[in-house]
């Protein structure tokens, strides 16, 4: 009895040695500044970013004007740890003609403080840029959402999220570990994640779409204009169609299941499933295909 008199302390006294650490770190003192910049540029420039770290929030004003916006906030056992931190944190602002280059880095090596468990440095870049603009962006980890904009948007994270909505004309963007969503009139769309879901609404262009494990989610409601590709290493493959829509949809699940709300033959081949065939007559053609998962076409 006494022993497991011992056991219930320390089951008790482990919890309690959690709370303390969270509520050290909760209250770690925090240093914090904000900079600012306004470039005037003409519509149909570039942003160009280029992060090793942070979130990024880019969406359209009504003015001819780059309005940035850095917010860091460093925290550590003591405000002086924290104040170097910031000292190590490097970036830069810069324009040529019409074009706009935003680079940050955590520079390790410039004061030798290592962010560690308790250190930590969080980055937010915000950025108003005219409606007519391109954006470029690489980013080593961050989520990345991008809003309102006309204009070719390209880039790449290692790990984050990138969000893209009510967006009109080019896509080009990549995710190594990280979901994908893309919403607009979209013209042409090239979308790839390692690791992560990919949903696209208001297909209407030309889109290749692929996932190494993720799911995939079209959503269809306006007449596609060009072919597209749908496809996923391990994980469902979803189109949702508009009934009045023409198009010749062939899916393929080389191992899974396959459905259809069309009145589409699905065909089984050793453990392989798919179908084929028109939706409405002659369209544009949707290629489905996963290796691993289901392919599911049905009535949006």
């Amino acid at each position: 009895m006494q022993a497991s008199m011992r056991r219930s302390r320390q089951f008790l006294i482990f919890p309690c040695l959690l709370l303390v650490v969270a509520a050290a770190q909760a209250h770690d003192p925090q240093e914090r500044d904000v900079i600012k910049k306004e470039y005037d540029v003409r519509p149909g420039g570039t942003l160009h970013l280029d992060l090793d770290y942070g979130q990024v929030e880019i969406e359209s004003s009504a003015s001819n004007k780059v309005m940035i916006e850095l917010v860091r906030t460093a925290q550590a056992e003591d405000r002086d740890i924290a104040k170097g931190i910031l000292a190590q944190h490097e970036y830069a602002f810069d324009k040529k003609n019409d074009d706009v280059h935003i680079r940050s880095r955590f520079n390790k090596e410039r004061g030798m403080i290592k962010l560690r468990k308790r250190r930590k440095l969080r980055i937010k870049v915000t950025v108003r840029v005219p409606e007519h603009y391109n954006v470029e962006f690489s980013s080593g980890a961050g989520n990345i959402e991008i809003g309102e904009i006309e204009g070719h948007i390209k880039g790449s994270t290692g790990a984050g999220n990138i969000v893209i909505n009510d967006v009109r004309g080019v896509v080009d963007i990549s995710a190594g570990a990280g979901n994908i969503e893309i919403a607009g009139d979209i013209k042409r769309a090239n979308v790839k994640s390692g690791a992560g879901n990919i949903s696209l609404y208001g297909l209407q262009g030309y889109v290749d779409a692929g996932t190494g494990a993720g799911n995939i989610l079209a959503v269809i409601t306006q007449q596609p204009e060009h072919d597209s590709k749908l496809h996923s290493g391990a994980g469902n493959v979803i189109v949702e169609l508009s009934d009045d829509v023409n198009v010749y949809v062939h899916a393929t699940a080389a191992l899974g299941s396959a459905q259809c709300d069309f009145p589409l033959v699905i065909s089984k081949k050793g453990l392989s499933k798919s179908f084929a065939g028109e939706i409405n007559g002659k369209g544009p053609e949707i290629r489905m295909r996963t290796s691993v998962g289901n392919v599911t076409l049905r009535r949006n």
